[in-house]
């Protein structure tokens, strides 16, 4: 039991009443996890019984964690006790209502504790063939589903084409992006199912495309956005010449307005085209009988809704709900959750929600904004009644907290300017410290570059790393307690991916060791980037972007204007195809001038696609004919490319892998970067192994990518990239832990949700950095009339004017008026009834102008020329409701990234980011400097007068002369901008900023960019040439001397210096090495990069090939076999084939023996299906090709078995495990009843027909039987029956005495069968 006691907030949730629901605002650091376990106990202790307690969480991890603190704490109960309360209920329900208890908890009154997308699958499961699910449906992963999607763009390529969605991957990841918007924002509200969803969102799209059409009329929409001039009224204006200058503005206007409306119909029309594939996508579903996890929750929520005694038996089984994280649910669980456990305020279940409101990061994957307040509406709890709250943190230092409450006051304040929604989330209280709570230390910085931001980070981290791991190491009582478990003290967390690679390096050069995690670090390697962009362009020739990048690297070294004169030749090219297009159709005369033909082309750009794109220039066999306007050295840099892309395509049906090793060999990166290795390390040897193991690593990926696809999916290149990208751009939902204790981890905000660390650097906070300001164009401005600050002792916050992209101008949006939750969002327009019909409500949209004042605002800050408005009494456009929004969600986001620190923080930013250098003076004139994000300055301005504060200037001129940190010129740099504050502020800034401004530039190892491709001096290409000759002359030596013996001696001793005849065997021997047959085996070898990676041999090599195939196991769906060989079911002999297979599955030829039992299964197959049917006639024995094979089957037909009523045959399972994951498996045959026909307890007997030698020794027995376990368990989940209803035996056909046949299964229950199975798979990592 927990030594900790309640505090008041955590008593009274604990203590509430049994049947109550139940909902908790719980913050950061707050000890939700001890509460809710707390509540559970008492909740048991009031008579509820464990069984019909259900817990749901959102990963298999934390589900794992709950239910092993709520087991220990049961276990911990009197058993008379649990007993009683369990006897309680059982004696006030009647046996039929309540439903047979799963196997997962049956055998120990323990609470069900289930991930959302698990409990929905077991719904499914039992209940799918209602609403057309089939029970054997396989759950497809992120790779298969964008596998899929690839597939059906092939499929659908004219309706692709008539949008332009950019590149392949793109469109691909558009149809999952809509398909996944419909699937969790849609349903519920009267809309049960996908097709009706689609429908409803096909209907809005149509109705706002008409009165856009409507409105925009036979005017031209201008290409571009019009400019609009500021206009003053001068004093020799007369009214005629101001009344025109008005008037003239105002055509300005509307034509703005046109073209902003202009962008709306395209946006709807691609959405259009989209939906249109995103149907396909689904009909691909279901035809090859996959399914997403938004399709289980779906299909769950047709099923309580169609089918309300489902619902009925689900609240019989269970009387009691948790739900944790619920600010994460999706709008459709969140539906699913309302109808299964709250129909009606007479028929529902107690239920206890939990989550923190200031922690929804996950909007973008589907999450439902304002989901308490929506909880509240949907099990009718009163709007007056606050929800409990968890305030007092137990994590954070003072200091810290101080910052984070500050942040989110605007979270918790009212703005000046109302939101057109008619809801809000419910309120949050900030955040109190305990009693006890360290000051802390926060740093807040500011630099001029790049490297002295990473150079202050790499300090700050080595600082905290000797401070915490000093005091975990020697600290007493509950400190070291803590510390014996944490590994890791320090954390670099970052809003976007791509500057990871940089601060790794410097850290491991300053000798920290680190782990990234996601694959972040990897794909944002410049060598890697080149790969991909190389394999973008081969697989889709659409894809401009990634071949003008590649193109501008230093391999290529393009020259901006080359680039622009090889676009220009492309759009020559495409005007032409596009022209002949326009002809053949009759839309064009072919007489037309050239010159004009381009204004034909664009005058019917809806009605013809483009034709020729840049990649299709280096594809091409012959080149254009002119090249005008192009350099010599960009000519050449384009042949280059040319021959890369060629060679890659021309390997375009080899495996996958192959491929990838082909654009490696390609661009040459597989010598480059042995050669950028020595160059950044001349003082020491290069190990080749070790330099290409980046190189290595993306090809190992193909193995993870092929891995997630379901069997009968086939990779393919637009597959594989398209799976990648995604990997680039997905915030992770959590972390992975290191596989070995390193000091300091780098990841995302988003990955570090549920993580805390002695110490925490938040970098890179520019404004558009953090907020970032990617996809959306978030834009955030101070309000100079509010600008907040410091007020009678008391923090104001700003207000901000901020816009973003809506919902509006995004395809992959669904419509937000016809979502199921658009009562908590903001109307359009902005004036509509919620109760009336959405599309309705479009009608009051009457001209350009009001369509624009919704969606921009466009003509609000040029008024009329006449009267001034007042802008605080404008409502909110769309554009500044979702910059609001997701401003809010940036702010959010940074609150995460605050309360993961125990005790120590640091925010930084640099004006020149790419400047990698510590000297500010090598900045570039034309470089433009950022400005600090509005997070930074508000932390900054709530801090900077506190009475611990010490600033980074201020210590710097403390120097004096000691200031080393000096330009070539002699210039002192400046200082950073900002402070430490805190309990260690003087220890942080001595070692951040005292120490790096005395360190002088000459001490740091700087890098030297080489341009490429490089012309070698003369002494270098003399040397590689005799070199080279010297090389042949030893081969036509060696060739001479094995083709004839008679002559060799006198070769041999002009040759070798006139070595003696005695010599000659030597000089035989050593030409066979040269040329002879063992040279070329050796050679074959050699060019198998996996057979020669590394030099491990022996049990080392064995250790190697193991982790790296769990890894990828790991990655991926588990099946049987690997299982069997992750908990020791498999020999040594077997085990080390099978992981060689997982790494390098190459096909192998069949024995004779394993030949004779795939027909042997085939036939028992058949067999059993005969006996199944009862109108079939069984087959024939087979022909005794095998000697055995006939024996085995006869000894099958004379079985015992065959006289038994069997179920099925070869049965495929696939089933979502909890603490496991997806798992594959298939069943020999599955028969009614146990072993003992007599006891009736027993619902079916699984049994496994084996050929090969029957075990003896008892290891051996135990090893076999593993598999036993896995099946019984598999068929448990499925079926929705007891573990102990099951029973399981092998059945060796092989064995000619029939009473030694038969090696029954253990009578283990599930959670032994858990542990073994938890205790062999290994944590993924991004390494494989």
């Amino acid at each position: 039991m927990s030594t900790f006691t309640p505090s008041a907030e955590q008593a009274a949730i604990i203590n509430a009443p049994a049947d109550a629901d139940v909902l908790v605002v719980a913050g950061a650091g707050s000890g939700k996890t001890f509460t809710m376990t707390q509540r559970i106990i008492a909740l048991i202790g009031q008579g509820v019984a464990p069984e019909r307690i259900l817990g749901l969480t959102f990963t298999r991890k934390a589900a794992g964690e709950l239910l092993d603190r709520v087991s220990s704490a049961v276990s911990g109960q009197s058993v008379a006790n649990v007993a009683t309360a369990v006897n309680a209920e059982n004696a006030d329900a009647h046996h039929e209502d309540i439903g047979r208890p799963s196997s997962w908890d049956r055998s120990f009154l323990k609470p069900s504790i289930f991930t959302y997308d698990a409990f929905f699958q077991t719904l499914v499961s039992q209940y799918g063939l209602l609403v057309g699910f089939d029970q054997n449906t396989q759950p497809l992963s992120e790779a298969g589903a964008l596998q899929l999607a690839v597939e059906v763009i092939d499929r659908h390529m004219d309706s692709a084409m008539a949008g332009d969605f950019g590149s392949f991957a793109n469109l691909a990841k558009q149809v999952i992006e809509l398909s996944g918007a419909i699937g969790s924002a849609m349903i519920g509200a009267g809309c049960a199912d996908f097709d009706t969803a689609v429908k409803r969102v096909k209907r809005w799209d149509t109705a706002f495309m008409e009165i856009l059409e409507r409105s925009i009329g036979e005017e031209p929409i201008p290409e571009s956005e019009p400019r609009i001039p500021s206009i003053t009224r001068r004093k020799k204006d007369s009214d005629a010449d101001w009344q025109a200058k008005i008037e003239e503005r105002a055509e300005r206007l509307h034509a703005r307005c046109v073209y902003h409306c202009g962008e709306l119909l395209a946006a709807t029309r691609k959405r259009d085209i989209l939906l249109e594939l995103v149907q396909a996508y689904a009909q691909a579903k279901r035809a090859r009988n996959m399914a997403e996890f938004s399709d289980f929750t779906i299909a769950a929520y047709q099923l309580i809704e169609r089918f309300p005694s489902i619902g009925e038996r689900v609240r019989r089984r269970y009387s009691h709900v948790l739900l944790d994280e619920y600010q994460d649910t999706s709008t459709t669980q969140a539906a699913l959750i309302a109808a299964l456990f709250h129909p009606d305020d007479d028929n529902h279940c107690a239920v206890n929600a939990v989550g923190d409101p200031f922690q929804s990061i996950y909007a973008w994957r589907g999450a439902s904004p304002g989901a308490f307040r929506m909880f509240q509406r949907d099990f009718h709890m009163a709007r007056d009644v606050a929800p409990f709250p968890l305030s007092i943190t137990r994590r954070n230092s003072r200091i810290v907290l101080e910052a984070a409450n500050d942040l989110t006051l605007p979270l918790r304040s009212t703005p000046l300017r109302p939101s057109s929604s008619l809801m809000h989330e419910v309120d949050v209280p900030a955040l109190g410290a305990m009693s006890d709570a360290e000051e802390g230390t926060m740093g807040v910085l500011g630099f001029d570059t790049a490297g002295q931001e990473i150079d202050a980070v790499v300090r700050f981290c080595a600082a905290a790393v000797s401070r915490y791991g000093e005091k975990r190491q020697h600290g007493t009582g509950a400190q070291a307690e803590q510390g014996a478990g944490q590994r890791v003290h320090v954390a670099v967390l970052f809003r976007s991916k791509t500057r990871m690679p940089l601060y790794q390096e410097a850290l491991e050069r300053a000798g920290l060791t680190t782990f990234v995690v996601g694959y972040s670090a990897l794909l944002e390697r410049p060598e890697i980037r080149d790969v991909l962009a190389l394999l973008h362009v081969v697989s889709d020739h659409t894809d401009t972007g990634s071949l003008m990048r590649l193109l501008a690297t230093a391999r290529f070294n393009m020259s901006a204007s080359d680039l622009t004169a090889l676009a220009r030749i492309a759009e020559n090219l495409n005007t032409q195809q596009r022209f002949r297009a326009l002809v053949e159709a009759g839309l064009a005369d072919a007489d037309t001038p050239e010159a004009e033909r381009a204004d034909v082309v664009r005058e019917h750009r809806d009605q013809v696609a483009n034709a020729v794109f840049v990649p299709d220039l280096l594809l091409r066999n012959d080149t254009p004919a002119s090249w005008e306007g192009m350099s010599e050295l960009g000519r050449r840099a384009v042949r280059q490319a040319a021959q890369a892309a060629q060679q890659v395509h021309r390997a375009i049906g080899h495996p996958l892998a192959d491929v990838v090793r082909t654009a490696i060999e390609a661009l040459n990166l597989d010598i480059d970067t042995v050669v950028a290795n020595a160059l950044r390390d001349p003082g020491h040897q290069v190990n080749p192994t070790l330099a290409r193991t980046p190189m290595n690593t993306i090809v190992d990926l193909v193995d993870t990518y092929t891995q997630e696809l379901a069997p009968d999916q086939t990779p393919s290149l637009r597959g594989f990239i398209t799976w990648v990208d995604y990997l680039s751009s997905v915030e992770d939902e959590a972390a992975s832990l290191p596989p070995a204790p390193v000091d300091v981890e780098l990841m995302t905000v988003h990955q570090s949700k549920g993580l805390e660390w002695d110490a925490v650097a938040i970098v890179g906070m520019t404004a558009g950095g953090f907020p970032s300001n990617q996809g959306d164009h978030l834009s955030v401005t101070l309000d100079d009339n509010h600008p907040g600050g410091t007020e009678q002792g008391h923090w104001v916050a700003p207000e901000y004017q901020e816009t973003a992209d809506s919902w509006l101008t995004n395809p992959v949006a669904v419509p937000v008026p016809m979502r199921a939750d658009a009562a908590i969002l903001p109307r359009f327009p902005h004036d509509a009834d919620v109760d009336a019909d959405p599309v309705e409500s479009l009608e009051s949209l009457e001209d350009v102008e009001l369509i624009d004042d919704e969606a921009f605002g466009s003509m609000r800050q040029y008024g009329d020329g006449v009267d001034e408005v007042d802008p605080e009494g404008w409502y909110l456009t769309q554009a500044e409701e979702y910059g609001r929004r997701l401003h809010a969600d940036e702010r959010r986001l940074v609150y995460v990234a605050l309360t993961r620190a125990r005790y120590d923080a640091m925010l930084t930013y640099c004006r020149h980011s790419s400047e990698l250098g510590r000297d500010a003076s090598a900045v570039g004139s034309r470089s433009r400097a950022a400005k600090p994000s509005n997070f930074w300055l508000e932390v900054h301005d709530v801090l900077h007068a506190h009475a611990h504060m010490v600033d980074a200037g201020e210590f710097v001129e403390r120097l004096g002369d000691a200031v080393a940190l000096v330009s070539a010129q002699g210039e002192r740099m400046a200082p950073p901008d900002g402070f430490f504050v805190g309990e260690r502020a003087e220890e942080y800034c001595e070692t951040v900023v005292d120490e790096a401004w005395r360190t002088p530039l000459e001490q740091e190892s700087r890098v030297v960019d080489l341009q490429w491709p490089v012309s070698l001096s003369a002494d270098v290409e003399r040397r590689l040439h005799r070199g080279t000759a010297e090389v042949r002359h030893a081969i036509a030596i060696a060739e001479s001397m094995m083709a004839t013996d008679t002559s060799a001696g006198a070769v041999g001793e002009a040759s070798f210096g006139g070595a003696a005849s005695s010599d000659a065997p030597y000089r035989q021997s050593t030409a066979a090495l040269i040329c002879g047959p063992l040279s070329q085996r050796a050679q074959l070898l050699a060019d198998d990069v996996d057979l020669m990676a590394d030099t491990l041999e022996g049990e080392a090599l064995d250790r190697a090939v193991k982790a790296r195939a769990q890894r990828i196991l790991a990655s991926g769906r588990q099946n049987v076999t690997g299982l069997q060989a992750m908990v020791g079911g498999m020999s040594a002999r077997e085990e080390r084939s099978y992981w060689r297979y997982v790494v390098r599955p190459i096909p192998r030829l069949s024995s004779p023996v394993a030949q004779a039992g795939i027909r042997f299964h085939d036939w028992a197959e058949r067999f059993i299906d005969a006996a199944a049917d009862g109108t079939q006639t069984p087959p024939d024995l087979p022909v005794a090709e095998h000697q055995g094979l006939r024996d085995w089957c006869a000894r099958l037909s004379q079985s015992r078995w065959a006289m038994r009523r069997p179920l099925w045959a070869e049965r495929s399972i696939v089933v979502d495990i909890p603490t496991i994951g997806i798992v594959n498996g298939k069943l020999d045959a599955v028969f009614e009843g146990g072993l003992d026909v007599s006891d009736t307890s027993k619902r079916f007997t699984v049994v496994d027909w084996k050929t090969g030698r029957r075990p003896s020794r008892p290891e051996d027995i135990e090893r076999k039987l593993a598999q036993l376990d896995m099946y019984r368990l598999l068929l448990s989940v499925v079926e929705d029956v007891p573990l102990d209803a099951i029973d399981a035996t092998l059945y060796y056909v092989s064995e000619p005495q029939e009473g030694l046949r038969e090696l029954h299964a253990r009578d283990k229950t599930k959670q032994e069968i858990l542990t073994e199975l938890s205790s062999g798979i290994p944590e993924q990592s991004d390494n494989d």
